[in-house]
């Protein structure tokens, strides 16, 4: 009967000890230092966002601690993520239309450290219909834990933190104009 038991018991922990998923907590959010780089860079002229991919060798299945993949946004990929927020930023800045300039990324590199130093690695080539465009990277640091389930939570919540950074790299940057053909 103990041994019965002890299989029991073990393939209970088995079930329960599985991969686990790190969903963020929190959205993103606009940030109003990049709405007014937008509105400074781009004048009067809108642009829209058409896509932004993965280049080859870099995957979005990022996975902390053994614990999982880190979900930025349930039902979105990071790509998707860096898209809707590039856009959001746009159209707070009334600098968006769907007829204007088309922007592309490309995300070079995605990658996260949860130990000490913890910091996202992020490097996006940006290019338009108007201009061949320029190349951004930020490693953007942020708090982690020893607890593994702790520090994968703060991996997640730091990537909207870290994709504005990138963003206000784009959007700083001199060549920005060019993407909307100024």
């Amino acid at each position: 009967m103990t041994a019965i038991a002890g299989c029991i018991g073990l393939a209970a922990v088995t079930l329960l000890s599985g991969c686990q998923t790190t969903n963020a907590s929190i959205p993103y959010e606009v940030s109003t230092e990049n709405v007014v780089a937008i509105q400074s860079g781009l004048q009067t002229k809108k642009v829209s966002v058409s896509n932004i991919t993965l280049a080859d060798g870099v995957s979005e299945h990022l996975m902390c601690r053994m614990n999982g993949d880190v979900i930025v946004s349930p039902g979105k990929t990071l790509s998707q993520y860096v898209k809707d927020a590039f856009q959001k930023e746009l159209f707070t800045a009334q600098a968006y239309d769907v007829h204007g300039a088309k922007i592309e990324g490309r995300i070079e590199e995605l990658s996260f450290s949860s130990v000490t130093p913890a910091s996202w690695t992020i490097t996006m080539r940006v290019h338009s219909s108007a201009s061949k465009g320029y190349s951004v990277s930020i490693k953007y640091p942020f708090e982690t834990s020893w607890i593994a389930m702790e520090a994968c939570k703060n991996t997640a919540n730091a990537f909207a933190p870290a994709v504005q950074a990138l963003l206000k790299e784009v959007v700083t940057n001199p060549q920005f104009p060019t993407l909307a053909g100024s």
